[in-house]
C-alpha cells in the first residue's frame, strides 16, 4: 500500500503548503458566508431607512451551505494554482 501513495504522492506534505491550505478554506469560507449573508439581507436594501430583515428562519442554510461553499472555493483556488504552476513549467 505504501509504495501505491509513493507513486501518486511523489513529495511530502510541508508545513507551508498545510498552512497555505488552511488560509485558502478560511478565505473561501469567509466568502460563502458573506455570499449566503447578503442572500439572506438582501430584501433589506429595498427601503429606506434600512432594518435589517432576514429571509432564513433558522440557521440551517447557514450551517449546510457554508461548508459546502467553503469546499468548493477551496477545490476552485486549488485548481487555479495547480493550472498556474503547469503554466510555470511549460
Amino acid at each position: 500500500m505504501r509504495k501505491h501513495l509513493k507513486k501518486v504522492r511523489k513529495s511530502i506534505v510541508t508545513k507551508e503548503e498545510l498552512i497555505a491550505d488552511a488560509i485558502f478554506l478560511g478565505i473561501s469560507a469567509f466568502v460563502s458566508f458573506f455570499i449566503i449573508f447578503m442572500f439572506d439581507v438582501h430584501h433589506s436594501f429595498y427601503e429606506w431607512p434600512m432594518q435589517l430583515k432576514f429571509i432564513f428562519t433558522t440557521p440551517y442554510p447557514y450551517l449546510l451551505f457554508v461548508p459546502i461553499g467553503a469546499i468548493m472555493g477551496f477545490f476552485i483556488i486549488k485548481v487555479i494554482l495547480f493550472g498556474v504552476k503547469e503554466e510555470e513549467r511549460a
